[in-house]
C-alpha cells in the first residue's frame, strides 16, 4: 500500500472516530435541558410561549434526529383559537459531518399533525406577527450569516390543518394538508414543492418550484412561484412574482390557467387597514364558469335567519346577505373576451370596473356584448350598515335580439329580425329580489323593431300564449306574425306600475294597447288589452274592443272577458245584423288604421294619456268571467268560430 493510500485510510479513521465521538457527545446530552433556552429565545423573538409537554428525545443514526412531542405555541391574548400552533410531533434530523465545520445542516424537518390557526382581531392586529416584548433587543436585520451557517434538506408536513379567520366574527377559511413536501438542497436555492390536500372542500394537488428560503428571510422581492397540478380534477397552473412590503402582498405578472380558462394580470392584498384591501387588474381571453371549482358561498353564520315567506313569489323573497361587502375593500378591473355561464349562455367582450369601500359597491362601468347586441350598465349597492341595502341600477341595451330575449325569459320562439333596445333606471332597497321589486322606483322601457315571429303550436299551459291567442286571432291561422313594433314602457313608483296604453304591439293586421296595474309588492296584475284590427282585414277575424282582461298573480294570471264590454259589443253587432248594418259596425271596430292618427306604439312611446281610457276594473262593475263562459260562446257563434 502506498503512502497516499495510508493517508486516506488514516483520514477515514479520523473521520469515523470524530463522528463516533460526536455521537457519544450527542447521546450523553439530555435534549430536555435544551428546551428552556429555546423557550426563552422564542419568547424573546415572538412574545409567544412555547410548550413541549411530551418532552424531547434523540434518535441516533448517521442523521441524528431530535424528536419533540406535543408542542404548542401560544396564541395572541385576543385570539379565539386556543393556540397559534399545535403539533403532535416535530422531528429535526441533522447531518453529522457538517457539524465538524460548524455548519448546521438539517437533513429533514418533519411536522406531524400540525394545527395552525391564523387570525386577526379586525383592527389590524395579526396573531402571527411577533408581539412586542418590553426590554427585548431588536432582532438583527438580514440573514446573511444564517444562509452560510444553515442548510435545510427537506421539509415534510403530514395530516395538517391551517385555518384563517379575519376578525373575531369572521368566516373561517380552512386548508387541510394531507402531505406537503419542500425540498431545498440549500437555503439559497429554489425550492421544489409538492402539495396534496383540500382548500375548503376543494381537492388540490400541485407541484412545482418556489423561490429560495433565504430570499424570503432577506426579503428579496420579487419572489418567484411556478406550480402546476389539479384543482377539483381540473388541470391548473400558476406562475407569478410575489412581493411583500409591510402588510401588502402582491402577485405581479400573474398567469393562471384552470382547465380551458386562462387569466393574466395583477392581484394585491393590503392587510394594513381595519379591513383588507384587494386591488386587481385581470383579463382573460375566455372564461367558463362551469369549470371553476370553487363556488362563492355565503357562510350560514353570515346569512342570518329570515322568516319563511307565506307563498312562493316569482321574485324570490329569500334573503341575500351583503355581509361580504363589509369584509374587504376592493378596487378592480376585469376584462373577459368570452364568458360562458354554467347554464351555457355566452357573452363577449365583458368589461367591468368596480370598487367596494366600507360596504358600498360601485360599478361605474359594465359593458358586454349579449343577446345579439351590446349592453352598458352601472350599479351601486350601499350595504355599509346592514343588509337592508339601497340599490340603484342603470341599463342601456342596444340592438338586442328579440328572439334571444324571449328565450332568456323562458319563451323560446323562432324570430327573424326584431332588433330591440332596452333601458332601465331604477332605485330599490331591501335584502331580497322580492324586496327590491316591491320598492322599485323609476322606469323600464323596451322598444322592438320589425320582426317575423313564426307561429308555432300554442302551449296550453303558457299564460303568454293564452293572452297572445286571445288578443291576436291570427296567431293560430297564419304561419307567422309580421311584427312592426312593440313597446313596453313601465313607470314604477314604490313597486307599483300604472300603465295607460304604454304597452303596445303593432303587426301587419292589428294593433294592441294595454292599460292597467302591475303591483310588484304582492305580485298581482289587472290589465285590459284593446285590440284594433287594421283597415281592410276580414271582419270574421276581428277582435273586439275591451274583451281581453288579465288578472291575478304573476305566477298564475287568469285570462277572462270583460262582461260589460262584451255585452255592449254583442248588442251593437246584433242590432247591425238585424238592420243589415254589419259593415258599419265593422268600420267602428276598425278604429285604428295607418295614417288616421298615432298608432298604439307611438302612443305608448309618447306617454300621452288616453282621453277616455279607464282601467278595466273601473269600467265594469261585474267580475271578469272565464273566456269559455256563455258570453264567450255567443261571441264565437256570432263570428262563425
Amino acid at each position: 500500500m502506498g503512502r497516499l493510500g495510508k493517508l486516506l485510510i488514516a483520514f477515514a479513521v479520523a473521520i469515523v472516530l470524530a463522528i463516533a465521538a460526536l455521537a457519544i457527545v450527542i447521546s450523553s446530552v439530555d435534549p430536555n435541558t435544551l428546551i428552556a433556552p429555546v423557550q426563552a429565545q422564542v419568547k424573546a423573538a415572538t412574545g409567544r410561549d412555547l410548550a413541549v409537554r411530551g418532552g424531547a428525545r434523540i434518535a441516533l443514526s448517521l442523521h441524528p434526529r431530535v424528536v419533540l412531542t406535543d408542542v404548542t405555541l401560544s396564541n395572541a391574548p385576543w385570539g379565539k383559537a386556543p393556540a397559534l400552533a399545535k403539533l403532535e410531533r416535530l422531528e429535526l434530523a441533522a447531518e453529522l459531518l457538517p457539524l465538524l465545520s460548524k455548519r448546521f445542516e438539517l437533513d429533514e424537518i418533519v411536522l406531524v399533525k400540525p394545527i395552525i390557526a391564523l387570525e386577526t382581531d379586525g383592527q389590524g392586529q395579526k396573531n402571527w406577527m411577533p408581539a412586542p416584548v418590553p426590554g427585548a433587543p431588536p432582532s438583527a436585520a438580514g440573514s446573511g450569516h444564517l444562509a452560510a451557517a444553515v442548510a435545510i434538506g427537506e421539509v415534510t408536513v403530514t395530516d395538517g390543518v391551517v385555518t384563517y379567520r379575519d376578525g373575531p366574527n369572521g368566516a373561517e377559511s380552512r386548508v387541510a394538508i394531507d402531505r406537503l413536501t419542500l425540498r431545498p438542497r440549500a437555503i439559497s436555492r429554489e425550492v421544489a414543492l409538492d402539495f396534496r390536500g383540500t382548500v375548503g372542500a376543494t381537492p388540490v394537488a400541485i407541484e412545482g418550484t418556489i423561490g429560495a428560503f433565504d430570499a424570503l428571510l432577506q426579503k428579496r422581492w420579487p419572489y418567484p412561484v411556478d406550480v402546476k397540478g389539479e384543482v377539483a380534477g381540473q388541470p391548473v397552473a400558476i406562475a407569478a412574482k410575489v412581493t411583500a412590503q409591510a402588510d401588502r402582498y402582491a402577485l405581479e405578472d400573474l398567469r393562471l390557467a384552470l382547465g380551458a380558462n386562462a387569466v393574466t394580470g395583477s392581484f394585491a392584498v393590503d392587510a394594513g387597514g381595519p379591513r383588507p384591501k384587494v386591488v386587481f387588474d385581470l383579463s382573460a381571453p375566455a372564461l367558463a364558469m362551469k369549470a371553476l371549482p370553487v363556488p362563492v358561498a355565503i357562510p350560514a353564520s353570515a346569512q342570518g335567519s329570515a322568516p319563511k315567506p307565506a307563498r312562493a313569489f316569482v321574485f324570490p323573497d329569500s334573503p341575500v346577505s351583503f355581509a361580504p361587502l363589509r369584509w374587504a375593500d376592493i378596487q378592480g378591473a376585469l376584462a373577459i373576451g368570452r364568458l360562458t355561464l354554467a347554464s351555457g349562455q355566452q357573452y363577449a367582450d365583458l368589461r367591468v370596473r368596480m370598487t367596494v369601500d366600507g360596504g358600498r359597491l360601485d360599478v361605474p362601468m359594465l359593458s358586454v356584448a349579449a343577446f345579439g347586441g351590446t349592453i352598458n350598465a352601472a350599479a351601486s349597492i350601499d350595504a355599509g350598515k346592514s343588509d337592508d341595502a339601497a340599490l340603484s341600477l342603470r341599463i342601456d341595451g342596444k340592438g338586442l335580439s328579440l328572439g334571444a330575449l324571449l328565450a332568456a325569459a323562458g319563451h323560446a320562439r323562432e324570430v327573424r329580425g326584431g332588433k330591440t333596445d332596452v333601458a332601465a333606471n331604477l332605485s330599490m332597497r331591501g335584502n331580497s329580489p322580492h324586496a327590491w321589486a316591491s320598492t322599485a322606483t323609476g322606469s323600464v322601457r323596451l322598444v322592438s323593431g320589425p320582426a317575423t315571429l313564426v307561429n308555432s303550436a300554442l302551449d296550453a299551459n303558457s299564460a303568454i300564449d293564452k293572452i297572445n291567442a286571445a288578443v291576436n286571432p291570427f296567431r293560430t291561422r297564419d304561419p307567422s306574425t309580421e311584427l312592426q313594433c312593440a313597446v313596453v314602457r313601465l313607470p314604477l313608483s314604490n313597486g307599483v306600475s300604472k300603465v295607460d296604453r304604454s304597452v303596445a304591439v303593432e303587426t301587419q293586421k292589428l294593433g294592441v294597447s294595454a292599460s292597467g296595474t302591475l303591483d310588484f309588492r304582492n305580485e298581482t296584475l289587472d290589465f285590459t288589452f284593446q285590440p284594433r284590427v287594421r283597415k281592410g282585414i276580414s271582419i270574421d277575424f276581428a277582435s273586439l274592443a275591451d274583451l281581453v282582461r288579465v288578472t291575478g298573480t304573476f305566477a298564475s294570471p287568469q285570462l277572462s272577458v270583460d262582461v260589460a264590454g262584451s255585452a255592449k259589443v254583442i248588442a251593437s253587432v246584433g242590432a247591425a245584423i238585424g238592420t243589415g248594418g254589419l259593415s258599419a259596425v265593422g268600420q267602428a271596430l276598425f278604429s285604428w288604421s295607418e295614417g288616421s292618427g298615432p298608432g298604439p306604439c307611438q302612443i305608448a312611446l309618447s306617454g300621452a294619456p288616453a282621453a277616455s281610457t279607464q282601467p278595466a276594473s273601473a269600467r265594469s262593475a261585474n267580475p271578469a268571467a272565464p273566456i269559455g263562459n256563455d258570453v264567450g260562446k255567443a261571441l264565437g257563434k256570432l263570428f262563425g268560430r
